[in-house]
């Protein structure tokens, strides 16, 4: 089922707009614990931090900057970029697409620019470093974007092998964005180079953006994001190359969210600190229980029943994990996340805030065809699953959740895999969000001993709902299926025939709107 989700997922945005951006409530920070002194001024802070795109929480003095990567965007200023992908030139694409993106980061952010190809005509030297990665000047680095007039060759190699001279010295890692619209004409290995200089010991990941590119062209491209550590994304136009560069960003947070999320302690001490609980009032129904478990031998040594909106936990200094319980219906046994560490220091208070997401559902979706509905993390893992024990009640009850961004899938026995509903679900803390599922599909009920259907996304051509009917009867084929906006064509499945009958070739679905499909059966 976790493959199915990934392929899904893959997919599943039907535009630029529903990746879990700044312009779409970004989330900018997450979860943290931020410790308050117990009469006297704090000593110390202790930050976990779960941000999106290069987006860290304010650090302290001793931290400073020290957790997550710097940027650097390397972008193709050849002669060939005033070739056109779709509807204007690539570089007017990738001037608009960047002051789209570089605005709204957050000012943590130290991003830089270097740019090849826009001085000189026929050199393979001309490569500038406009902006180091440690750039905290937006303005002046769009800029530099808007001035450049391409003219000259691709150095794609000299260009990598540049900005990673001039990160020896760097502690933090740096994410190398490269946009380019073509293949390398100046070195003859550029894989072996970026090979190479890997093995420095330089800390560095490139991700490669392949901008209206040939099928030579990008297994080149596809190359140099391999040997460089990263992926390769391609882009035919400018929505393409948002779309490709927010991805870029789905991949940052992930690594932020596994490799970055710890506990700082700066000074230790002995005897009793407190553990805060907050999240939105509103939602304490869904939430079964709190278990605050001890590190050290895995001892839950306090369960909380119940608990409120807001509550305070006296404990001893040291590691511990904050387990959430959400209920289920009919009595049945609580679902539980992954724990949530954190650490409690003497005399401090340590805040564990969490965020609500609340449920906005059109009657046509009440009685969503799932034997479970799941909230995930973006990159696929599963955070909550609640089942539905013959009652859907908890299915859309507002729920306190850790800060982050999440999908939420559906699942019944006779789909073949989990349909993704929504993605880009931002949770901040101490903020309510809400979830709405207003656009779907339902098949017009007809007379043919129909078996299933498949509706296929005409961006990727990929199922995103695979129905089959039970074997005892004809459900849920006449059900209505959340599904995100978006363009579709319908296969269905009848009895005796062993291919599937392509029965509408184009179907839109608008936002707000539950489409009857008429297949003329």
């Amino acid at each position: 089922m976790q493959q199915h989700y990934a392929m899904m997922r893959d997919q599943a945005p039907q535009s630029a707009s529903d990746f879990c951006d700044p312009q779409t409530n970004t989330l900018r920070r997450a979860w943290f614990f931020k410790p308050q002194a117990i009469g006297k001024v704090p000593i110390f802070a202790v930050f976990v931090l779960l941000s999106f795109f290069f987006a860290p929480l304010p650090p302290t003095q001793a931290d400073a900057a020290t957790d997550f990567p710097e940027v650097m965007i390397i972008l193709d200023g050849s002669g060939s970029m005033w070739g056109t992908a779709g509807e204007k030139s690539k570089i007017k694409a990738a001037q608009e697409v960047l002051h789209q993106l570089i605005p709204f980061l957050p000012p943590e952010v130290k991003i830089g620019l270097t740019v090849y190809g826009h001085r000189r005509k026929g050199s393979c030297d001309d490569i500038e470093i406009m902006l180091p990665a440690g750039s905290d000047n937006r303005s002046l680095l769009l800029k530099f974007v808007d001035g450049i007039n391409p003219k000259g060759k691709t150095p794609i190699a000299d260009s990598i092998k540049t900005v990673v001279s001039t990160l020896k010295n760097n502690e933090n890692e740096t994410t190398i964005i490269l946009v380019s619209d073509g293949e390398e004409t100046c070195s003859p290995d550029p894989c072996g180079v970026v090979r190479e200089l890997k093995t420095t010991g330089i800390r560095f990941i490139l991700q490669v953006v392949g901008f209206d590119v040939n099928q030579k062209q990008k297994e080149e491209l596809a190359c140099l994001a391999t040997a460089g550590g990263g992926r390769y994304f391609d882009a035919a136009d400018a929505a393409g190359l948002l779309a490709a560069l927010k991805t870029v960003e789905q991949e940052v947070v992930a690594k932020v969210e596994f490799e970055k999320a710890k506990t700082t302690v700066k000074k230790k001490k002995s005897g009793l600190g407190k553990l805060r609980v907050t999240f939105p009032s509103g939602s304490e129904k869904s939430l079964a229980h709190i278990r605050i478990i001890r590190k050290q031998d895995g001892k839950t040594i306090k369960n909380v029943d119940n608990p409120s909106a807001e509550s305070i936990h006296p404990l001893l200094s040291g590691a511990y994990d904050i387990v959430l319980g959400y209920a289920n219906s009919n009595n049945q046994k609580p679902s539980e996340i992954e724990p949530l560490p954190i650490s409690i220091a003497a005399e401090e208070t340590t805040d564990l805030k969490l965020g609500s997401l609340m449920f906005n559902v059109a009657e046509a979706f009440d009685r969503l065809p799932a034997s479970s509905v799941t909230l995930r993390r973006d990159d696929g893992r599963v955070v909550l699953e609640t089942p539905e024990n013959g009652n859907n009640y908890y299915f859309f009850t507002s729920k306190p959740l850790p800060p982050g961004c999440y999908s939420f899938t559906y699942f019944y026995k006779t789909l073949k895999a989990p349909v993704i509903a929504a993605t880009g679900i931002v949770i901040n803390p101490d903020a309510e969000s809400v979830l709405t599922l207003d656009s779907g599909i339902k098949i017009k009920k007809h007379d043919q001993n129909m078996t299933g259907f498949d509706l296929i996304s005409l961006i990727s051509g990929r199922p995103v709902l695979q129905v089959q009917r039970r074997w005892d009867n004809d459900y849920p084929l006449w059900e209505s299926f959340a599904l995100p906006p978006g363009n579709y064509a319908l296969h269905v499945y009848l009895k005796g025939m062993e291919e599937p009958l392509p029965a509408v070739d184009e179907i839109i679905v608008h936002k707000g709107e539950l489409l009857e499909i008429d297949t003329g059966l």
